[in-house]
């Protein structure tokens, strides 16, 4: 995605990533209902155009979303759709591809919090190596271009039992979509985009009162000097909070007064 989408879709998946972090169960079902959604919207071009088009009232939009979606998704999944279709999107194909992304970020907090999600990495970078090296299976997915659920049922009965589950899921879904992109390049696409996630640092962060826009910047720039990455956050509300501040990333522990203490010596030692 390039311009305004790219916009958007940082700002919606800041803010699914931080839903599904603070999620209590399996995040299987929501990323295959975001995928449903997906392919729902993507059955009708009148559909992409109603939901894409940047001259379109959001009121429009919602109403539109709510009478196809009605009771048949979960509440979650019909918030991140209505999140999508509220903003603006550069291309009408971007609105699909964001729905998509959001149901693989899905999958990937899940390998997350069952820490392999380098497993299911490494897995989908072999998965598409494998199909690029093997010239029958390469034949067999071209040959059911038209039908993308076969494309899937073939991947599926070629690796089930040798592959990770939600490896297995994310390689059926990137070639179970209707494209124009080729099976191994879209599988080596939602590789890619677990690499970009499990590079990136997760703070937990826990404030006395809700952190303005400018608090949020400043602390994530101190935190992005600390670990030398960008920081994902997850904000919580607790009043409870001593000092007013707690951050916790990966097994580091922070309050308000250590992290100002090292934001300190950082700049000492650059300076």
């Amino acid at each position: 995605m390039r311009g305004t989408s790219s916009t958007s879709f940082a700002e919606v998946l800041r803010q699914a990533e931080a839903a599904f972090a603070g999620s209590n169960g399996t995040l299987e079902s929501e990323a295959q209902e975001l995928f449903s959604v997906a392919d729902a919207i993507d059955s009708s071009n009148q559909l992409v155009r109603t939901l894409s088009d940047p001259g379109r009232p959001a009121a429009v939009k919602e109403a539109t979303v709510r009478a196809l979606l009605g009771s048949r998704v979960s509440p979650q999944s019909l918030e991140r759709t209505l999140e999508i279709v509220q903003r603006r999107w550069s291309e009408q194909e971007d609105i699909l591809d964001a729905l998509e992304l959001l149901g693989v970020s899905a999958l990937l907090e899940q390998a997350q919090s069952e820490g392999v999600l380098e497993q299911v990495e490494g897995e989908l970078f072999e998965i598409s190596q494998l199909i690029d090296d093997s010239g029958d299976l390469t034949v067999a997915l071209d040959g059911a271009r038209e039908n993308p659920s076969q494309r899937a049922t073939i991947l599926r009965s070629l690796l089930e039992g040798r592959t990770h589950r939600l490896a297995l899921a994310l390689a059926a879904r990137a070639v179970g979509r209707r494209t124009a992109s080729k099976p191994a390049r879209r599988v080596e696409e939602f590789a890619r985009f677990a690499s970009d996630r499990r590079r990136r640092v997760f703070a937990a962060v826990s404030s006395a009162v809700a952190l303005n826009e400018a608090q949020q910047s400043r602390l994530g720039a101190v935190l992005a000097g600390i670990y030398g990455r960008e920081v994902q956050m997850n904000l919580q509300v607790d009043p409870d909070v001593v000092g007013g501040l707690r951050i916790q990333v990966g097994d580091d522990l922070y309050d308000a007064t250590v992290l100002a203490r090292l934001s300190r010596a950082r700049s000492q030692l650059v300076a």
